[in-house]
């Protein structure tokens, strides 16, 4: 027996390392690269864990998944059978496979999607949708924004738990029996909890309040906010979104929103004022969810042209 339950030992380590040491893919590179910190010439087989490093020009990584990604030059990445992390730099994924940049995971969100991704310094990390919608979600899994072709944002990732400080705008509405907002920055649904909301219903407000742990029970919903502030931007014209994320508007809700006053509640300006501060990322439309700051990047990730290193004519990935 203990001949027998040693062979499993050794049997069972030799296919655990064997596995380790499973090739994952391949690196394909027009210069020089490191892989490991190692400098390669043309092409590296790729590991579960491998370190890529860009020079001058761009790598294409092909998994065997089917799984393709472009890094740009002066990039550095490690690299997953499931999923890759990014140091800095810039990078363009394909599929359904998750790049992990500063706690942040973003995803295509259909097969064809195409994203583009870029770490800028510390905090700050762009995304855009080159084609179809792009996923963004924090690090304990929860949606913080669903980008839409040709548009880029900017995300942050706060030093605080994602039970923290929220702030949004958008279209107040009703939908399963629960009010929402649909967050015009991020393009997400905020299921809320709170008392005197119903009389801005269909009209666009300023959400202020704290996420609450728990599923939605909206579908479609990606966290739950108790509101501490509401704050109307503007009355009206919520009618084609309602209509979009199958919302209601009742009349008599939406014509005793337009009768009202704009006006906000007692906590709303400093809550939504110490989300804004937190941001950190400029002034503007800046939503704080699940723990991150997002704002619209403009002419800063382009949605078009090439990667760093990258010629018109090189991408595998479009």
């Amino acid at each position: 027996m203990r001949r027998i339950a040693l062979l499993c030992i050794v049997l069972g380590t030799v296919c655990s390392l064997f596995g380790a040491t499973n090739p994952i893919g391949m690196a394909f590179s027009g210069g020089a690269f490191r892989v490991d910190h190692s400098r390669v010439q043309g092409n590296s087989t790729l590991f579960d864990g491998t370190i890529i490093e860009t020079e001058s020009a761009l790598s294409e990584l092909h998994l065997k998944t089917g799984v393709q990604v472009e890094l740009g030059a002066e990039t550095r990445a490690t690299v997953y059978q499931r999923k890759l992390v990014l140091d800095y730099g810039q990078l363009e994924s394909a599929a359904a496979y998750d790049v992990e940049a500063r706690s942040l995971h973003i995803v295509g969100a259909t097969p064809e999607a195409l994203a583009r991704v870029q770490v800028r310094n510390q905090r700050n990390v762009q995304v855009a949708a080159l084609r179809g919608p792009v996923r963004v979600s924090n690090a304990a899994g929860v949606l913080v924004a669903s980008i839409e072709a040709g548009k880029s944002m900017s995300f942050e990732p706060q030093n605080a738990p994602a039970e923290t400080a929220t702030r949004v705008s958008g279209c107040l509405l009703s939908k399963s029996g629960k009010l929402v907002v649909a967050e015009q920055t991020t393009n997400i649904i905020l299921e809320l909890r709170g008392t005197g909301l119903e009389k801005e219903l269909g009209n666009r407000v300023e959400v202020s309040g704290t996420a609450v742990s728990g599923a939605p029970v909206v579908a479609g919903a990606s966290q739950i906010v108790n509101v501490a502030g509401i704050r109307r931007i503007a009355a009206g014209g919520c009618m084609a979104l309602a209509k979009k994320i199958g919302a209601a508007i009742p009349a008599a809700a939406t014509a005793a929103g337009a009768a009202g006053s704009a006006g906000s509640a007692g906590a709303a300006g400093g809550a939504a004022g110490a989300a804004g501060a937190a941001a950190g990322i400029g002034a503007g439309t800046v939503a704080v969810i699940g723990g991150v700051a997002a704002a619209a990047a403009v002419g800063s990730l382009a949605v078009v042209g090439a990667l760093p290193g990258q010629s018109s004519s090189s991408s595998v990935s479009r």
